[in-house]
């Protein structure tokens, strides 16, 4: 059942979106996320997903201008997607149709809580980088990344040249899709190379140290793979953030019954890479990011709507932007 806040965020559904449209289009995306759209298939019905997209659309409803660059197939699934992520504000310029590929799903399973997934083919396998997606790119300050979308060799010949169009000072954040511990040595090194902020969870960083042999992942990406800005979340006990010099952690909050831990870490992505942005202390990004997680985790779906008092406490958290 829906917290009061949640129903009252439903009510205000027509008029944030509104909001969020103009917002997008009246100010140029500030962070592009880069990777697949899909369809979460739950038993009970179909929602958007994806975990770049899941990014986006919580960056957009954190009032940053922010685009998503996918490609989505000529079908039903893709003019829903297409007519949904256009409602949560995120800019559509990005958005490719491929000719020959259907739009992306993932079958959706919930077990007490964790979610298990069964990921099928689609059109986000052969993202183009476009003229229009450089542009984008070029005039960008941060880029949001995962490794899925990368796996295919057009996925990641285009994401080489996304790559290359991005501004010298933008900020490159990567979220690696490693999950059941799959993971491949040399795409995942290459993306952890590219990276200034890292996102990981405990079962990443298991499989990290595993593949690479590592006594200490964590020190590995910090030393090895150069990353500024790193955050280590572990579900509902928290995350901590780590630079070369610092630390800071969060206990994390409770579980609440009834949700599920879909979009969880794509929520604190999309914080870390605001704080990343503003320049956020670590005690007030690493809150921020738990606070958001937390209430996505205790909703159905990856991408809730956000209860205006919750959006405020976190944008207070991570303070102006610059």
């Amino acid at each position: 059942m829906a917290t009061s806040e949640h129903r009252a965020a439903e009510e205000r559904e027509p008029e944030d979106r509104a909001a969020h449209r103009d917002f997008s289009q009246d100010k140029a995306a500030q962070v592009i996320c880069w990777g697949e759209l899909l369809w979460d298939l739950y038993p009970e019905g179909a929602l958007l997903g994806g975990a770049p997209s899941n990014v986006a659309v919580h960056l957009a409803r954190l009032h940053c201008p922010t685009a998503l660059i996918t490609s989505l197939g000529r079908d039903e699934l893709g003019a829903r997607a297409r007519e949904e992520l256009a409602a949560t504000g995120v800019d559509m310029q990005g958005v490719q149709e491929h000719a020959q590929l259907p739009t992306g799903r993932v079958g959706i399973v919930v077990h007490e809580g964790e979610a298990r997934y069964t990921l099928h083919d689609g059109a986000w396998r052969e993202i183009a980088c476009n003229e229009t997606a450089r542009a984008l790119l070029a005039s960008s300050r941060a880029l949001v990344f995962g490794t899925l979308s990368q796996e295919s060799p057009p996925g990641l010949a285009s994401f080489r040249q996304a790559l290359a169009s991005l501004g010298t000072h933008a900020i490159t954040v990567c979220d690696p899709n490693l999950r059941g511990g799959r993971l491949d040595p040399d795409l995942v090194r290459e993306h952890m190379r590219a990276a200034r902020v890292v996102k990981i969870n405990d079962a990443e960083l298991v499989a990290m140290e595993r593949v690479y042999g590592l006594a200490d992942g964590i020190a590995w990406l910090l030393e090895d793979m150069q990353v500024q800005l790193l955050a280590h979340t572990k579900g509902h006990q928290g995350a901590v953030l780590y630079t070369r010099d610092a630390s800071a952690s969060h206990p994390g909050f409770a579980a609440h019954p009834g949700g599920d831990n879909v979009g969880a870490g794509d929520a604190f992505t999309a914080v870390l890479t605001l704080a990343a942005m503003r320049g956020t202390p670590l005690p007030r990004a690493v809150e921020a990011a738990n606070r958001l997680g937390s209430f996505v985790a205790s909703q159905r779906g990856a991408t809730p709507l956000l209860p205006a008092p919750l959006r405020d406490e976190v944008d207070a958290l991570l303070g102006p932007a610059g």
